[in-house]
């Protein structure tokens, strides 16, 4: 089966342009993908760089704090050799005695402690009055020292966020063992801190903003290069700072709801918080980041990992690089697809415009070629139309100018015929009734061989003349159906045929079933029952022709039987004009007037050639 579309469907257009759609966005969807990745991959490339340079910072200073604990020890020690009493004990004069011998890179601090784990005396004076005892991480240490459990502790780094320095504290209880001693080596990182922040802003120009949140053991502090020095804040203000920073960072990177459940606990363990954070960015390959084109921004977050990779002392380093950039190509290509794909549309529906044209013009020309009319001048402004145009007018008249002279030579042929046949009627009439005479008064015996062949050219001219008699009046007469005795006919029509028979010595042998009756008129079916007969005499090389007329279930079958050569196309056979045999004349009608017949009255005709037999076979249904 072969698939036809018309031209003008307009479903197919539309298909075509939602497909080209999707198509072009899909270009578009992978294009900006492509864009993003390959924006995320310059800024990734940045962020471990700037995460470079802050890590070795932070590493430099760890090496610091750890080549100076020996001698921290030392300055411990002479800490507790110079106190004497709470009342004569001055932080401010010790520590600038301590400071006196230090040569290293930081410099000292010194606390006093009391039982309640509040600063009482301090030569840092912002950290006067600070309660430790409300962070029970603290608290703990504290205690294991007052104890006696543990002879000096020794902290992680600690952030000074109200002084932008780095320090490391040192516990001892007092001679008294009243007083916790603490001695703070204190090593300022603001300005190569701030530096390291001012170079990086400078080096990349599509980064906004830099923050950093220096993180300890349990504690995240932020870090402000804005204003240096902050009012000290209390532990609990420093607990719920952490807090909301970890809530902060979370939401930034769509994951608060996923931790939302452990932030909140009410029984809280900040010693998980830095397991956590380490979770999170281990899980995300260490660079955590969001893009919102909506804010402009595209935020990553890294963490350092300092010398020794301890689980405190590290730097959050959250940075917002700006996406003018890249909405700019994106705003690009997206213009890009809409310029495309309007263009596209476009270009469709002119081409669409086209074939709608082009095809009222062919349907026009359609109907003029059914209606047979001629087309007006042709106006187009497609020149293969007009020239088409043209041709089918200048085919159009010789067609009908050609048509005119056939018309006219059926009409002269076929008054031809009428006239032929009507003045055939009489002398054959003639001939028929002095045929008949001279049998009557036949006594010469020899003649009678002689008087069977003339009868014979009369049955075969007699048949001839019934088809073309049949032929130029079939178009002005209506043959209508009655109810025949078709046995009768039949037996009648074979006695007609016998004399020609036997002159071409064959014999008609029939069976014939009485009392067959079909509607069908009479002059059609002697045309098919003596088309049949006069055939197989024609063509038969045997001697016997079988006539069979036979009843069967709902009808009766008339089958004419005989020897001969065997049929080549039994398909053409009942074609106008076709002859088997080319080298016997003939009208060449009688099987195409039999096959006419046939069809009007819903007649089945078939045609059986094997074992030497050519059987035409017609089934009659009631």
């Amino acid at each position: 089966m072969k698939w036809k579309i018309k031209l003008q469907k307009d479903y197919l257009l539309f298909i075509f342009i939602i497909v080209l759609g999707v198509l072009l966005y899909i270009q578009y969807w992978y294009s900006k993908k492509n864009l993003i990745n390959s924006y995320k991959s310059k800024e990734y490339a940045k962020t471990i760089q700037i995460k470079s340079d802050f890590n070795n910072l932070l590493s430099n200073i760890e090496i610091i704090f750890k080549t100076h604990l020996n001698d921290n020890l030392r300055v411990l020690n002479s800490l507790f050799l110079l106190y004497h009493d709470i009342k004569s004990f001055d932080p401010d004069k010790v520590a600038r005695i301590l400071n006196k011998e230090n040569k290293g890179e930081g410099y000292y601090q010194v606390f006093v402690i009391d039982r309640n784990y509040k600063i009482i005396k301090a030569s840092y004076k912002p950290d006067l009055g600070l309660d430790l005892g409300k962070f029970s991480k603290y608290k703990k240490v504290f205690e294991k020292v007052f104890s006696g459990k543990e002879k000096i502790d020794i902290s992680y780094l600690i952030f000074d966020y109200s002084s932008f320095t780095l320090k490391r504290y040192f516990l001892i209880l007092s001679p008294d063992k009243k007083y916790l001693l603490q001695l703070a080596y204190v090593v300022d990182i603001y300005p190569k801190l701030r530096d390291i922040y001012l170079k990086i802003l400078n080096k990349y120009r599509d980064l906004s903003d830099i923050k950093l949140y220096f993180m300890d053991k349990y504690l995240i502090y932020p870090v402000n290069f804005k204003k240096r020095y902050q009012p000290k804040k209390s532990i609990e203000y420093v607990m719920k700072n952490t807090t909301q920073i970890l809530i902060k960072i979370l939401k930034h990177l769509d994951l608060y709801d996923k931790y939302k459940n452990i932030i909140h606990n009410k029984e809280l363990d900040f010693e998980k918080l830095a397991p956590i954070i380490l979770h999170l960015f281990h899980t995300h390959n260490n660079i955590l980041d969001k893009l919102h084109l909506n804010k402009h921004v595209y935020i990553t977050y890294t963490l350092t990992e300092g010398f020794f990779k301890n689980l405190s002392n590290r730097l959050i380093i959250q940075n917002k690089f700006s996406t003018y950039i890249l909405e700019k190509d994106i705003d690009n290509i997206r213009t890009r697809f809409f310029i495309i794909l309007i263009s596209l549309t476009l270009l469709i529906i002119f081409i669409r415009f086209i074939i709608t044209y082009i095809s009222l013009k062919l349907k026009d020309l359609v109907k003029h070629m059914k209606d047979n009319k001629p087309l007006a001048k042709p106006n187009s402004f497609i020149k293969e139309l007009d020239d088409l145009a043209e041709t089918y007018n200048w085919y159009r008249n010789r067609l009908n100018e050609e048509i005119e002279k056939n018309k006219k030579l059926l009409m002269e042929n076929k008054r031809f015929i009428v006239d032929t046949v009507h003045q055939l009627k009489t002398p054959l009439s003639i001939i028929t009734l002095n045929s008949d005479f001279l049998r009557m008064q036949l006594k010469d015996k020899n003649m009678e061989d002689t008087l069977n062949e003339i009868e014979a050219a009369i049955a075969m001219l007699t048949n001839s003349y019934e088809d073309l008699s049949y032929l130029a009046a079939k178009d002005a007469v209506v043959y209508k159906p009655v109810k025949l005795n078709v046995s009768e006919i039949v037996k009648s029509r074979v006695e007609f045929f016998m004399p020609l028979a036997k002159a071409r010595d064959k014999n008609l042998v029939y069976e014939i079933d009485d009392d067959i009756y079909f509607d069908i008129n009479k002059v059609e079916l002697e045309r098919l029952i003596d088309n049949n007969i006069s055939n197989a005499i024609d063509y038969s090389k045997g001697k016997d022709i079988r006539i069979l007329l036979k009843k069967i279930d709902k009808g009766f079958i008339l089958q004419i039987e005989s020897i001969g050569d065997r049929i080549k196309n039994p398909e053409k056979i009942f074609e106008k004009n076709y002859r088997e045999h080319s080298h016997k004349r003939g009208l060449g009608i009688g099987l195409n007037i039999v096959k006419n017949i046939c069809d009007k009255y819903n007649i089945k005709y078939e045609v059986c050639s094997f074992d030497g037999k050519n059987i035409f076979k017609y089934i009659f249904h009631y």
